[in-house]
């Protein structure tokens, strides 16, 4: 019999729930049966076999079949009361104990048989275990709480693992027989996949590890490929658009770069090569541009622009923050001076009176390249023949804002979009979350860069490597020192900004130039300290990770990091990555406490002996998985719940396959056969797919 409720049901109907639990349940992101049956365990419990009370040792966690001998219950001195039950085998007795919790002792009945799992302890002289698990043991009765591989879920406030684990085993079994499938079955059968709802039966509930691995390979091979689907039908939908088609590089390209003070390296060259050949294609370019800290991506950015500019188009250059916005403002004006261009920068706190003027300039052709935050895709910014968006920091903006800047360009013809990352991302991620975009690997640092050493400096040597960065500001040199929070907070055992600014300015570093920098200044502020550090009026920068991206003064080659163990492997990468920008020899500082767990330290060991910043980023994803790599989450980006695509790499590889096959013989999902993949993908990325419904 078909049930009351269906995959898309208000939670709140189900038995047991209502509106205060639904109410708990939303902040899980739990709204309807859907919801609750895709909420999969984050560990699971292997109580799959009992240990004999006279075997267990104390501090090691076990599950014992016992039978309940006494029940009882006493108040204490406090006012609690206290419920105590002995259970025993045919070799021996454990006693367990909860506080406050007298309904139990309706359910303990002497003579009755019980399994529970806990981690016994010794007390004075006999083992007891401490509110345990526990299930009793009835014929025919599907045990949840323990003798199995027992799931264990993400919690909030109100709501209890005992009672989640139950409501999911209910409506599985009532929801079993009537749950959508999302894949082609052709394609469940030449991949050898479960079927949807026996795998979210198999990885709720499993009856062995290898139930539960066959049902993960299932849920995490559907969840890469619907993303995998998203990007190549984005993809697909751009690669379609008619572009502007642009003419060979004239005149301003080939002065810049011949201006230039070094030679382009041989990875720049190649990536320019990508970029152009796209711009001229006729067809709309999508290019991601991905390099390491330092790796030249600004140039050829630049370039790329003026190879527009020169052919009577225009540019837009939007960076994620107003302080990396100001410096490309800088950076570019100084590049491009003599060659004739008018260049403007609008961030959100631009004047009012400056900012109609540069608004009233773009959109009568007066700004040929227009530098800026997000504020550059707001509704009243207007810039006829716009034929090159470049989005720099891409992970910073996310799909959506990436596809309102392709679109910010003349009505009927999009503009070129080329997006920049300094992040490195392992190439399994990179196929997935921008596989809506072609990608070009700058892999190469230009000549003269020297590696940075980075060395780990224990607390208590802060007074040696203090003297060694007053020697380098003797000899002209400016250094940074970062710290991971502003103010120091109660209960919080970290150095912050503020007062070590205070601190330092005050005492070892009195005869030189300090300044503090973090993000609650006024964005004028910032910007003010920003240019004295770049013009060399402020020797220390004392700041938080405010400096991490894009901040770019190469007589800097002083880091110093305190509390590393606070960051991410990628940002540790981005900050280092703030010196070494000339040809002195640079140096980061990671300034740790040498009581660290061995874990931790041995990260931070890694992170000082490695400068490569794709090893790092594939060591970030394994050991904090996809989720957490890029630092922020991408707002309107498709994220991993399950999948890992480091681990999955080879998953990543037949899904990228199976995306193609079924593109190529079904562009826009039409066929009944491939309808529960229309419908699942609708249902999970449609705002990225507004056609898939008809939008």
């Amino acid at each position: 019999m078909k049930p009351n409720l269906g995959w898309d049901s208000d939670v709140q109907f189900l038995k047991t729930v209502g509106p205060t639990r639904s109410r708990a349940l939303e902040r899980l992101g739990i709204s309807t049966v859907g919801d609750l049956l895709t909420h999969l365990p984050r560990a699971w419990f292997d109580r799959t076999s009992t240990t004999p009370i006279r075997e267990l040792k104390s501090g090691r966690a076990a599950t014992v079949l016992g039978e309940i001998m006494t029940a009882g219950e006493r108040r204490t001195r406090r006012g609690r009361t206290l419920q105590t039950v002995a259970v025993g085998d045919q070799g021996g007795i454990i006693f367990c104990q909860w506080f406050n919790q007298s309904y139990l002792l309706q359910k303990f009945r002497t003579g009755v048989k019980v399994m529970l799992s806990g981690t016994p302890q010794m007390h004075a002289g006999r083992l007891q275990m401490i509110h345990p698990d526990f299930e009793m043991v009835e014929p025919e009765k599907d045990m949840l709480h323990t003798g199995r591989l027992v799931p264990v879920y993400p919690l909030t406030r109100g709501v209890g693992q005992h009672w989640l684990r139950r409501l999911i085993h209910s409506t599985l079994d009532e929801m079993l027989g009537f749950l959508p499938e999302n894949l082609p079955r052709d394609l469940i059968r030449s991949r050898g996949l479960r079927g949807r709802a026996d795998a979210l039966r198999g990885l709720h509930f499993p009856a062995d590890t290898a139930e539960r691995d066959d049902s993960l390979r299932r849920l995490v091979y559907e969840e890469i490929l619907l993303i995998q689907m998203t990007m190549a039908l984005r993809r697909g939908d751009q690669g379609a658009q008619p572009g502007i088609t642009l003419a060979k590089p004239g005149d301003l390209t080939t002065r810049l770069v011949s201006g230039l003070p070094y030679e382009l390296t041989g990875a720049q060259r190649r990536v320019l090569a990508d970029i152009l050949r796209d711009m001229r294609s006729g067809r709309v370019m999508h290019r991601l541009m991905q390099g390491d800290v330092g790796s030249g991506k600004t140039i050829v950015a630049l370039i790329a622009c003026l190879f527009a500019i020169e052919q009577g188009w225009r540019a837009m250059f939007m960076a994620p923050t107003e302080v990396l916005a100001r410096q490309h403002g800088d950076v570019v004006a100084n590049l491009v001076a003599g060659l004739g261009l008018q260049t403007a920068t609008l961030t959100g706190s631009t004047a009012a009176a400056e900012r109609r003027a540069i608004l009233a300039a773009a959109a009568s052709g007066g700004i040929d390249l227009l530098i800026g935050t997000h504020a550059l895709i707001q509704d009243d910014v207007e810039m006829p023949r716009l034929g090159l968006t470049v989005v720099d920091e891409q992970h910073r903006f996310g799909v959506r804002q990436r596809g309102k800047a392709a679109v910010t360009g003349e009505k009927g013809t999009p503009p070129h979009v080329l997006v920049m990352s300094a992040t490195p991302i392992p190439r399994s991620l990179a196929l997935t979350l921008y596989g809506d975009l072609d990608l070009s690997l700058l892999d190469e640092l230009p000549a003269g860069r020297r590696p940075i050493a980075t060395d780990i400096v224990p607390d208590e040597k802060i007074d040696t490597l203090h003297a060694k960065i007053r020697e380098r500001l003797r000899s002209g040199r400016q250094a940074y020192i970062v710290y991971p929070v502003i103010e120091e907070t109660e209960g919080q055992d970290l150095k912050a900004a503020a007062a070590e600014s205070e601190k330092l300015g005050a005492g070892e570093f009195k005869d030189f130039r300090t300044a503090l920098l973090h993000g609650k200044l006024r964005p004028a502020e910032k910007q003010r300290i920003m240019k004295a550090f770049s013009d060399g009026d402020i020797d220390l920068l004392i700041a938080t990770t405010v400096v991490e991206v894009g901040v770019d003064v190469p007589n800097s080659t002083t880091m110093v990091i305190h509390h590393p163990e606070r960051f991410g492997l990628a940002q540790l990468h981005q900050l280092r990555g703030r010196v070494g920008r000339g040809e002195e020899q640079s140096y980061c500082h990671l300034v740790a406490d040498r009581w660290l767990p061995p874990e931790t330290f041995e990260r931070i060991r890694f992170f000082a002996a490695t400068n490569d910043g794709f090893e790092l980023a594939e060591e970030d994803m394994r050991r904090r998985g996809p989720g957490d790599i890029l630092g922020v989450r991408q707002h309107g980006t498709p994220m991993f719940r399950l999948a890992n695509p480091l681990r999955d790499a080879e998953l990543v590889r037949q899904c990228d396959e199976d995306a193609r096959a079924l593109l190529a013989a079904d562009p826009r999902l039409e066929s009944s056969a491939n309808a529960p993949l229309r419908s699942a993908l609708d249902g999970s990325f449609g705002r990225l797919l507004p056609w898939l419904d008809g939008g």
